[in-house]
């Protein structure tokens, strides 16, 4: 089996989207590399999370991701982009979510190039779909399907949880339709699990509020399967 490359936007994205499948799914057994792009960040739902905070709350998050490798099974690098709440320096939803355009941000560019060099490097790149529409997510979703059109490189879009379970079928398929590739899904991991998403609770208590709770609740209820997507060649 060759080894795996996900590049995870923030700290917590690939236990939450591929836990399942990292524990004895698709990703089990294999060698498993996580990249976490934007590195920096002031997000915490524990404390209001101000731009003096970022040094505080980059290097709590980076000590969650780092025991979610030990118990996923993934080594870890940490690159040093701004999330974007830094970026912009507003919690507003509206600034980060929505119908932005990916390349009209100023950080489009290095994101675009970065992932051209880890195509070179690497034969299996996993990246987020851009699913729920933050603009930290659609950055690297966009550059790599503007990659994969190009011919660049190739890449496997994973869904973006939490943010997926709250879409209908319709919003789903509209969302995917903006990455301009013609593209085909399978099941990467068997039904999630309570024991698997009670894991990630635990390790991410920065982050979980009942957003990410309830999210995990419905695909418990209708016993989702995580997914992926590849380009047709």
């Amino acid at each position: 089996m060759s080894d795996v490359l996900i590049i995870s936007p923030h700290f917590d994205d690939v236990p939450l989207s591929l836990g399942q499948s990292l524990l004895d799914g698709e990703l089990a057994g294999r060698s498993v590399s996580v990249r976490v792009a934007f590195g920096r960040t002031n997000w915490s739902v524990q404390m209001h999370p101000t731009a003096r905070r970022a040094s505080v709350i980059s290097r709590w998050r980076e000590l969650e991701e780092r025991l979610a490798a030990r118990r996923f099974g993934y080594s870890l690098k940490v690159d040093s982009f701004e999330e974007v709440i830094l970026r912009r320096g507003s919690l507003d939803p509206e600034t980060f979510r929505g119908g932005t355009e990916p390349r009209s941000d100023p950080l489009f560019g290095q994101i675009r190039d970065h992932l051209r060099v880890l195509g070179a490097q690497h034969d299996n790149i996993w990246v987020p779909a851009g699913l729920g529409e933050h603009i930290d997510h659609r950055l690297i979703a966009t550059a790599a399907a503007d990659l994969t059109v190009a011919g660049k490189a190739n890449f496997t879009f994973y869904e973006d949880r939490p943010y997926v379970s709250y879409l209908s079928d319709a919003e789903l398929a509209e969302q995917l339709s903006v990455l301009n590739l013609e593209l085909g899904s399978r099941d990467v991991s068997g039904p999630i699990q309570g024991a698997t998403q009670a894991v990630v609770r635990r390790i991410y208590r920065s982050q979980m509020d009942p957003y990410f709770v309830d999210a995990q609740n419905m695909d418990l209820r209708r016993s989702l399967c995580e997914r992926v997507w590849v380009a047709s060649r």
